[in-house]
């Protein structure tokens, strides 16, 4: 695929995921998530017609508008309605998290212990990866891991941009309602949670362990 249109846009929006790891307002990292995800169906659409593909052009303007803004809307109604607004973090706080997070991401990227087997142009995806998971781990709230989880997906959507030949429409778009419905499910999750204990936090959970 192209290049160079992969790795100014790549580098964005791990910029953008690096930025959702050092904030702990809910309604921001949302919202940057939307951005992100935007950004990324509109560089495959974009790709698409370069190549004159036209499934990457309909996976593209899929991801935009079902990941980029009906998932972050839905989202923002399950926050508004548990009444929770941030999200402080375990172990370490957002504020501590981002700079190790950013020193971590560098060493990886930069010395390539996984070897020449991901190109460069696939480095953009092993960084949203990375941040995706230290988002769902370090995270207290059932919101924020979904997060996470959405994130590190943005990752895989990328590797699959970046590859020579893109990934047959039909798989793209099953992969796209896969996590639509994961998502919706979580969010009934994060309700019945709320419903059953009063709060999100997730870390409290292993109270009920026996």
């Amino acid at each position: 695929m192209d290049a160079l249109a992969i790795e100014p846009v790549g580098g964005a929006v791990v910029l953008l995921g690096l930025w959702m790891v050092g904030l702990t307002h809910l309604h921001s990292k949302l919202w940057l998530y939307g951005l992100q995800t935007l950004a990324l169906g509109l560089l495959a659409a974009w790709i698409g017609v370069q190549h004159a593909e036209p499934a990457l052009i309909a996976a593209g303007l899929a991801v935009a508008s079902v990941k980029g803004l009906a998932i972050p809307i839905y989202l923002g109604r399950v926050i508004r309605r548990i009444g929770c607004r941030r999200d402080e973090g375990v172990l370490l706080g957002p504020p501590l998290l981002l700079p190790a997070t950013m020193a971590a991401l560098g060493a990886i990227l930069l010395l390539r212990p996984y070897g020449e087997e991901v190109p460069v142009s696939a480095l953009p995806a092993v960084g949203l990866v990375i941040t995706g998971m230290v988002l769902m781990v370090s995270r207290r709230l059932a919101v924020s891991q979904i997060l996470g989880f959405l994130v590190l997906e943005n990752g895989v959507f990328v590797y699959t941009v970046a590859q020579p030949h893109s990934m047959p429409l039909l798989v793209e778009l099953g992969v796209l309602l896969d996590v639509l419905a994961g998502t919706m499910l979580a969010g009934v999750l994060a309700f019945r949670i709320r419903d059953s204990f009063d709060h999100i936090d997730v870390t409290e959970l292993r109270h009920l362990r026996g």
